[in-house]
């Protein structure tokens, strides 16, 4: 590869001999010319001249039509007189497609820019490339197109960017998508350059963790959906039975939980995010924590939401945790309060667990763990790097919310709001067969059964929740079946309606660009 960069006219690294040594291992020998990479230089120190030097050799091996692969500053080799040359051709790839050359573009576009700057670095590729090859790197500035050292350091350079941007101003309006995107600014400065027309990127998929976990989501949907069906009888002939106003009234439910949880998630962050996307993004959440335990998808999906606005990931990641904290805290207020007022008093399930068995180890894991990230120098390096920006932005958003008073009332509005209305929900659907139930035996019935439904590692507490609910019915003396139907008619109307109406709001948040 090296021998067929040299004949391209491209500046490459000289091949002196190639000579096989044990273990099907080689030794490759070029010609030493006291170089630096390209990586050890400062923004300042890359000139103009440097660049477009770069990029000429760049476009001999793109006109033979020769991929790297693996284009970026590390592989580049500057010499003491300015001159450059590549290396690492082990990934090269002859009579490459367009979509390894395009991304060879992409890449060693994207690396550089994040030294010089997206103007600087599009200007360079011009004057070494011309416009036309540039013009198709366009199809590939994407994460995607980059190799993982590249993806990391175009986000770190996004992320710092995001950091510069909230600085100092608590109180800012974010937009939703609005993150700084580098990628984003080079296709501009790319389009703007060549004068071509702006190209649709290119669909490109890479069979990872996400595509892994996106699969067995796929999984678990069905062998949750598909034994609901089976309610779907019972659930026609309650309908059949059913005061249809006071059915129709459960219909609300749905929009009214999803406008609590937006209020929960504008009153955990100190920025203002405007509230239709949110709506929007908090329904396709709904979705995904249909298929997922514990929440998780909808936490992860929110997380994803703020940092696309923008905000730095440990305020993100302090607002999501914030919101957890906020329901559990609402509901074991409101469990206290609907059991009291219900007259009725659970003693709950005591574990006899000795707590020094487990808390001493985790202490003393803590504290090594500790030990070990203060003495080592990687370990420092992560502390200093990952840890504080992360306990500091962290910080930095509860100080916010607790000293805006809108922000508080906006969090206990949709902490509260969350679980009542879907009392109100249950209730609603007793009294649409019949059922007599006080609003605040309502309230006892569903804590309990949501307690119950926690701690089932299922999504939605599917199938725990309705046996809870229906035995809480029953026990308060609603009979049997207008228990069954009313709580299977609040379910399809409150839990399952979420699915289809999720879907298309993650379709539709998905194409905007906000996670």
């Amino acid at each position: 590869m090296l021998v067929f960069a040299g004949r391209t006219g491209a500046r490459a690294a000289e091949p002196v001999i190639a000579y096989p040594v044990a273990g099907d291992g080689a030794l490759l020998v070029t010609v030493e010319h006291a170089a630096r990479p390209l990586s050890a230089f400062l923004g300042e120190e890359i000139t103009d001249q440097l660049l477009t030097g770069v990029w000429t050799s760049v476009g001999r091996l793109q006109k033979h039509r020769m991929a790297h692969r693996a284009l970026r500053p590390e592989h580049i080799l500057v010499e003491p007189d300015g001159a450059s040359r590549l290396t690492a051709f082990a990934r090269a790839r002859l009579g490459a497609a367009p979509d390894a050359l395009g991304s060879d573009i992409a890449e060693l576009l994207a690396t550089t820019a994040t030294r010089v700057g997206a103007h600087r670095a599009t200007q360079c590729a011009l004057a070494g490339l011309g416009p036309g090859p540039l013009a198709t790197a366009l199809p590939y500035l994407q994460p995607l197109a980059l190799l993982g050292p590249a993806q990391r350091e175009v986000a770190r350079y996004d992320q710092a960017r995001a950091r510069a941007a909230g600085a100092g101003a608590k109180r800012r309006t974010v937009r939703p998508g609005g993150r700084p995107s580098l990628l984003r600014d080079l296709s501009a400065e790319v389009t703007a350059a060549t004068g071509a027309e702006p190209a649709p990127l290119a669909h490109l998929a890479r069979f990872t963790w996400k595509s892994i976990f996106g699969l067995v989501g796929a999984f678990l949907v069905l062998h949750l959906v598909l034994p609901q069906f089976a309610n779907a009888p019972a659930v026609i002939t309650a309908l059949r039975n059913a005061d249809w106003w006071w059915v129709l009234a459960v219909l609300p439910v749905t929009f009214i939980s999803q406008a609590f949880s937006t209020c929960l998630q504008l009153g955990t962050i100190p920025a203002r995010l405007p509230f239709g996307p949110t709506y929007e993004v908090q329904f396709a959440s709904s979705f995904l924590n249909r298929i997922t335990p514990s929440n998780v998808g909808g936490m992860a999906l929110n997380l994803r939401y703020l940092q696309k606005t923008g905000i730095e990931t440990g305020a993100a990641t302090a607002s999501v945790g914030l919101q957890s904290l906020a329901g559990a805290v609402s509901n074991a207020v409101l469990a206290a309060w609907f059991f009291a007022w219900a007259g009725r008093h659970h003693t709950g399930v005591h574990l006899h667990a000795p707590a020094g068995r487990y808390v001493l180890p985790a202490i003393a894991l803590t504290l090594a763990a500790a030990g070990l990230l203060g003495v080592t120098p990687p370990g420092r390096r992560f502390l200093h790097e990952k840890v504080w920006p992360f306990l500091r932005a962290a910080v930095s958003t509860l100080t916010g919310i607790a000293s805006d008073p809108a922000k508080l009332a906006l969090l206990v509005t949709g902490a509260l709001g969350l679980p009542l209305i879907q009392v109100v929900g249950l209730a609603l659907s007793v009294r649409a067969f019949g059922g007599d139930l006080p609003f605040v035996q309502a309230g006892a019935v569903y804590m309990a059964a949501r307690l119950v439904a926690n701690a089932a590692p299922v999504p939605g507490g599917l199938g725990a929740l309705e046996a809870g609910l229906i035995a809480g019915l029953t026990a308060l003396g609603v009979a049997a079946g207008a228990a069954t139907s009313a709580v299977l008619v609040y379910r399809l109307l409150t839990f399952w309606l979420n699915v289809p109406l999720g879907a298309l709001a993650l379709g539709l948040v998905q194409r905007k660009g906000y996670v």
